[in-house]
């Protein structure tokens, strides 16, 4: 378990996958991320079942206060030990959002990231139709730093994924300002 002022990460146990599942689920959610299928109870379990088996594709549960105050979720996916970097992807959940704890949350991840896994650099892709997260990485740190052109598919149109990355000595110098 990680702690950062407030909030903290911890694993995803087998008693987070309703709530996960049901905010995945939600339509709000779902058509923002990569893959919009709605997902069963069957398919969480197998997916619990492989993240817990895997370290460089994990997720973790993002709390407040006690581990048990579930928040949002957070994927390391893509862990490249040997090149030092990971793509990440967060979600806070829905009746936590505004509240300021999805910026913290990225400080927290990249505080662990760079300061504590040694990764050099953090990248994430956002469908260009998800402003509020494209607004939210960049307010955390993240540049653009390219795009995949028309390959997500949502509402009977294509559109771009969004490369954002960040570096460790990007992540430093923009947190010793926010200082």
């Amino acid at each position: 378990m990680i702690r950062f002022e407030n909030i903290g990460f911890r694993a995803v146990e087998k008693d987070d996958l309703n709530q996960i599942r049901l905010e995945h689920n939600d339509e709000s959610v779902l058509l923002m991320l990569r893959d919009p299928r709605i997902i069963t109870e069957v398919q969480q379990n197998q997916w619990f079942e492989k993240i817990s088996c895997n370290r460089n594709n994990t997720v973790y549960c993002i709390f407040t206060d006690k581990p048990e105050n579930v928040i949002g979720v957070w994927k390391l996916q893509d862990l490249d030990e040997t090149n030092r970097c990971t793509e990440m992807g967060m979600d806070i959940f829905r009746k936590f959002r505004n509240k300021g704890f999805g910026l913290k949350s990225f400080h927290m991840i990249f505080k662990y990231l760079f300061e504590s896994m040694n990764v050099h650099t953090v990248y994430a892709k956002v469908g260009e139709y998800n402003e509020t997260s494209l607004i939210a990485a960049q307010k955390a740190g993240f540049k653009i730093c390219g795009k995949i052109p028309e390959s997500l598919f949502r509402n009977g149109k294509y559109y771009d994924n969004v490369i954002l990355a960040i570096t460790f000595s990007e992540y430093k110098k923009f947190y010793q300002k926010a200082k």
